[in-house]
């Protein structure tokens, strides 16, 4: 699986995963927006951009509602997976947001490899019992 993590998160985060994830034999990539586009490319410009190497994983705090509801659609027919983080992610320092996906990064990965496309909210509180909730995109 290859995990692509939107501008609205931090590129350290993003390749902390990447060498964290060197022992797990489903994650093959792990790549920040940054590694592969501007940091000012449009959402419709890399999710269209994914598309021609994908499927790819995706987490983002972003709610795609921007170009009339182009970015869903074009994140709907990708095939992508999508995590989306509650906006409560981006109120928290670096330290604790690395903190958290450190916890919630082997669920993700778990629930990534059990689907072949989604989009799932990923909660910031999180415990032994805390789940994601399926969206519709």
């Amino acid at each position: 699986m290859r995990f692509f993590f939107d501008n609205n998160l931090s590129p350290h985060i993003a390749h902390a995963m990447r060498e964290l994830s060197g022992t797990l034999a489903n994650v093959s990539e792990v790549v920040h927006l940054t590694d592969r586009y501007r940091r000012s490319a449009p959402d419709i410009e890399w999710v269209r951009g994914l598309d021609a190497d994908g499927p790819w994983v995706v987490l983002s705090v972003d709610r795609f509602k921007k170009c009339g509801g182009a970015e869903r659609e074009a994140l709907r027919s990708s095939g992508h997976t999508v995590f989306l983080l509650e906006s409560q992610w981006l109120k928290q320092t670096f330290w604790l947001q690395s903190e958290r996906m450190v916890r919630w990064w082997p669920q993700i990965v778990a629930q990534a490899g059990l689907v072949e496309r989604g989009a799932f909210v990923v909660p910031w509180h999180h415990s032994s019992k805390s789940k994601f909730t399926a969206v519709r995109l």
